[in-house]
């Protein structure tokens, strides 16, 4: 006798006691999950009567919580997301956390936001998300924090005090920024702020005060949102080549011995000697980082980790090498290649990867240690070479132990296939936060999800069986690091000149910022492109986007700028240094000392003559954001390697070039307007994966 399945289900649901059920269904993910509910009406009516126990479980199964015993609305507290503040239940809590897993992996959404059009430029950028903050330093010097969901400037340091290109670093309401010369101001967050609580040596000096007063003066604010007071003032013994910090310790390195502070007290806690190794041949130091155990140090000769308990190197990774793993990740970056002229600001593609044991697409083995990265909890590494590669260890100290050869526990990832030319690609910019790494080289920039089985984006059990990126099971077997590695790319920031100017990146759990050229804003670009400052479409994507013979009409023109206040010496070491002039106390966005830039078109060429400030540092603010916003659930619970049915995005012969006798039309000064009124400058982009509307 034949039963219909729902007689199976009635029975399994009926004959065993809801806990055991529920203690099953405890072990499914989240995609299994929607699959048992859509399969029988009766199933549904379960999920539905017990639906806040079952997806507290899911939360936990997928490490959206830390804990069983921990409620949603301490949840919600633990993880400070904005996003999750509001869901009423587990499920909801459980359908946005995973679509955000979903968007940075390209099989989502994300929005785009342009940071305003000044300052023009921006040079490098800090968040802070649990207050609502982004802090910027500038090329021709300043700092400006500013509310990250407005862009109202809440509070500057003058282009007279912060020196010009000063780094800075931020975490936990401390922001340090360096002097010229050995001295790195300490600065507290006013609304933290405690002088009982103040350093024991290391005070801040005389100017540090005026400068704060002066700022307090021009940005005066009840409730000082933003604002920050004078902590300490660290010099170092030698000057520092790169500096890094990770709260609460100040990492700065010389060239041959690196320093180590406690920024809460001002002390001096740890010095590590020989960091360029026994060679006699000093080099850069080109990135520092570090984690509570250990120091890394990234060098023209080497990267070398330091125990920070015995001082002792307990690992090095020579630069130079062709290869620095038995099996390599090629980028295939056709799918990003085909929307090329096409893609939106926030759009994310995922990118394919072929697995070789050839080194036959390096050209070259001059490549040097040029930044890494650590996770939070110490373990994981992952260091950027100046040739595009990157190299990621899970648990480096398995490599430093002897417990698994370094090219047998090494993931490198780089070379592109098919090779452009002769692919040399170079790196910009590398930032590792949350599980995520992004990298910025010459051809792209590229959002990595190192291990998609973390928050269940890909089934363990599934990923075991077979690997998605086709790489062989004995290389994981012997130790080979984030073989499920997800591997995304943002097509619309693809020309390589600009990518070569992007000057900071920073992530967060459900955002990532870069800093980019104005004239590639959307509303600019083709305006730029006109005039020949941005390179053509190529031939087959400008047949896909002419929907009419009629010309489209001039982008809109910026407008003019005010005349270009003389700039002093920068910071307190200079001759000149002194704070802006004092304001009406107003906050008006982004309102820096305006910069002019000037130039003449003649001969149907463009030239620029560009003051300080202007062409020359287009850079402002953009941020991508990836937090979910739509509600509907019909997809949310797929596996990560689940086939794409979206036919939308293979667009053939994008790569193709424009004829040598090709060209675009040069506006005149009549048709474009005056050119002291083109928008320009450097701005932050913002792109943004949590859905939430901004």
């Amino acid at each position: 006798m034949q039963h219909h399945p729902d007689y199976f289900v009635s029975a399994m649901i009926d004959t065993l006691p809801t806990e055991l059920v529920l203690r099953i269904l405890a072990y499914l993910p989240l995609q299994a999950l929607r699959n048992f509910r859509l399969s029988a009406r009766k199933w549904n009516d379960f999920f539905v009567v017990n639906q806040s126990t079952i997806y507290h479980h899911a939360a936990l199964l997928h490490n959206f919580v830390d804990d069983l015993d921990m409620l949603l609305p301490q949840a919600k507290v633990a993880r400070g997301l904005k996003f999750l503040q509001n869901v009423p239940d587990w499920y909801k809590y459980c359908q946005k956390y995973f679509q955000l897993q979903r968007n940075w992996a390209g099989e989502g959404s994300a929005t785009a936001k342009y940071y305003g059009g000044r300052p023009f430029d921006i040079h490098r950028i800090k968040v802070d998300e649990e207050y609502g903050l982004v802090i910027t330093t500038h090329n021709y010097g300043g700092l400006t924090v500013f509310d990250m969901e407005t862009t109202e400037v809440l509070w500057k340091l003058s282009a007279g005090y912060v020196r010009r290109y000063a780094h800075c670093e931020y975490e936990n309401g401390f922001l340090i920024f360096d002097r010229i010369g050995v001295s790195k101001e300490v600065w507290r967050l006013d609304v933290l702020y405690n002088e009982d609580d103040g350093p024991v040596t290391s005070y801040p000096d005389e100017s540090q005060f005026e400068a704060w007063q002066a700022a307090s003066q021009q940005w005066p604010s009840t409730s000082r949102r933003g604002h920050f007071r004078p902590w300490a003032l660290i010099d170092t013994p030698e000057f520092g080549r790169a500096y890094r910090f990770v709260y609460p310790n100040l990492l700065v390195s010389g060239l041959r011995k690196a320093y180590l502070w406690d920024v809460r007290s001002g002390e001096l806690v740890l010095e590590v000697d020989n960091v360029q190794g026994n060679t006699t041949d000093t080099g850069d130091i080109n990135y520092v980082e570090l984690s509570a155990t250990h120091v890394f140090i990234c060098s023209s000769s080497a990267l070398r980790v330091f125990s920070r308990q015995s001082k002792l190197l307990v690992l090095e990774i020579p630069s130079y090498q062709l290869a620095y793993g038995d099996l390599r990740l090629a980028v295939d970056r056709g799918p990003a290649a085909a929307r090329h002229g096409l893609a939106t600001p926030s759009e994310i593609v995922k990118i394919p990867v072929e697995p070789i044991h050839t080194t036959a697409l390096y050209t070259a083995s001059y490549a040097e240690f040029s930044a890494v990265h650590v996770s939070r909890d110490g373990k994981d590494l992952f260091a950027q070479l100046s040739d595009s590669r990157v190299v990621a260890i899970r648990d480096f100290m398995r490599v430093a132990r002897g417990e698994v050869a370094l090219k047998k526990a090494t993931l490198e990832i780089g070379k592109t296939v098919p090779p452009q030319g002769m692919d040399e690609h170079f790196s910009i910019y590398l930032a590792f936060e949350h599980g995520r790494t992004a990298v910025i080289t010459t051809s792209g920039i590229y959002p990595m999800t190192l291990d998609p089985t973390h928050h269940g984006l890909l089934d363990r059990e599934r990923a075991t069986r077979e690997n998605a990126n086709r790489i062989p099971r004995e290389a994981i077997d012997a130790g080979l690091s984030f073989p499920d590695i997800v591997i995304t790319a943002l097509p619309y920031y693809h020309d390589r000149r600009q990518l070569g100017k992007v000057s900071c990146v920073q992530m967060t759990e459900t955002k990532m910022f870069f800093v980019w050229d104005a004239m590639y804003r959307p509303e600019n670009i083709d305006f730029f492109r006109r005039l020949g400052f941005v390179e053509p479409l190529p031939k087959s994507v400008q047949s896909q986007t002419t929907t009419s013979t009629t010309p489209a009409p001039a982008a809109p023109v910026a407008s003019p700028p005010q005349e270009m206040a003389e700039q002093p010496e920068a910071g307190p070491s200079g001759t000149n240094a002194h704070t802006e002039q004092q304001g009406d106390g107003t906050n008006t966005g982004w309102d820096p000392d305006d910069l002019e830039a000037s130039a003449e078109i003649t001969a149907g060429l463009a030239t620029t003559n560009v003051a300080p400030g202007a062409a020359a540092d287009n850079s402002q603010a953009v941020t991508v954001d990836f937090v979910p916003w739509d509600d509907d659930d019909d997809e949310e619970w797929e596996d990560a390697d689940e086939e794409d049915d979206d036919d939308d995005g293979d667009v053939g012969g994008i790569d193709e070039e424009l004829d040598d006798g090709d060209e675009f039309p040069i506006m005149s000064i009549t048709e474009a307007g005056d050119p002291r009124r083109w928008p320009a400058g450097a701005f932050v982009v913002w792109l943004r994966f949590d859905g939430v509307d901004s």
